[in-house]
């Protein structure tokens, strides 16, 4: 598999940025992000990345950690955004779906939607798509953490 990085572009719906800050982010990716919002006006993230030749399992298809990355990613970033425009999160608990494989060289991304949030806690429900197949979901919580003072 040897796109360009034009070819690869291409592939990236509209809306996806590349960013994030997290060294594991940076490390699988580089994985693109986008925000929305949905039909009840709750910021959605989405996260998503063209998979290539070092993200394939034994099978010749993605390996499944990735697309529960991606569901993470996701799924996390929703449930920071529901809170003061962009707040700590950690997933407290996942339940993952494997629906369908993952097909090297398409866009692989998922997005969470917010089911409810408490002052605490935040629970995601959550979709993958490999190209247009719904290829994974899932649901889980997330805890909001204290924000570290600039002092630590």
């Amino acid at each position: 598999m040897s796109e360009t990085i034009t070819e690869t572009a291409a592939i990236i719906p509209e809306g996806f940025d590349e960013g994030g800050y997290a060294p594991f982010s940076k490390h699988i990716g580089p994985l693109s992000y986008k925000k929305a919002k949905d039909n009840n006006g709750n910021v959605q993230g989405s996260a998503g990345l063209v998979m290539t030749e070092t993200h394939i399992g034994g099978n010749n298809r993605g390996h499944g950690g990735l697309m529960l990355t991606l569901l993470d990613e996701a799924m996390g970033m929703t449930a920071a955004l529901q809170k003061d425009g962009g707040h700590p999160v950690v997933t407290v608990s996942m339940q993952t779906n494997f629906i369908a494989g993952t097909v090297p060289g398409e866009f692989i991304h998922a997005t969470g939607t917010i089911v409810e949030t408490t002052a605490t806690m935040a629970f995601v429900d959550g979709k993958a798509w490999c190209g247009d197949t719904l290829v994974g979901s899932a649901s889980g919580v997330w805890k909001y953490l204290r924000k570290r003072s600039t002092k630590e």
